[in-house]
């Protein structure tokens, strides 16, 4: 039942999401989408996906598939919890690159990866990534740490 109303919350909340959109002026009358057509369209995916879930949900229901306790927790939701705390710890000391790449190593560890060497390059690949695309492109001010790893992450972003 939980599960339901949460998808009628979002739905709900979805909508007013929608309804504000359409304040979304355009100074220009010859664009027929405007700058509100980006909004709208996103918000209108998101409540057709809502919905089909929602069915799901109910035709689970109904059939009471779902006999699963849920408050019963595993050690990889811990573990990935404790991740997250240490993520935002380690970003201030270490930069966020480096913290980034203790991150995604740490999840792939505990989503079940075995292939350590792997392991390091994607994280590295995925940090150095989200790094180039937030510090350079988006110009999103990243933490760079403490002391010499200051001094390098000038050099990436």
């Amino acid at each position: 039942m939980g599960e339901v109303l949460f998808h009628i919350i979002l739905i709900v909340i979805m909508g007013l999401f929608f309804k504000e959109s359409f304040a979304i002026t355009s100074g220009r009358s010859a664009d027929p989408i405007g700058p509100a057509g980006f909004p709208q369209g996103i918000t209108i995916i998101i409540i057709v996906l809502l919905l089909i879930s929602l069915f799901n949900a109910l035709r689970k229901m109904k059939l009471n598939v779902q006999k699963e306790d849920a408050f019963k927790l595993n050690s990889t939701y811990y573990g990935i919890l404790i991740s997250i705390v240490l993520f935002i710890i380690l970003n201030e000391l270490i930069s966020f690159t480096l913290a980034s790449v203790v991150f995604c190593f740490a999840l792939f560890f505990l989503l079940g990866q075995k292939k350590y060497l792997r392991m390091l390059f994607n994280s590295i690949i995925v940090a150095v990534v989200f790094t180039f695309v937030f510090g350079n492109i988006l110009t999103v001010p990243l933490p760079r740490g403490l002391g010499v790893i200051k001094e390098l992450s000038y050099f990436l972003y």
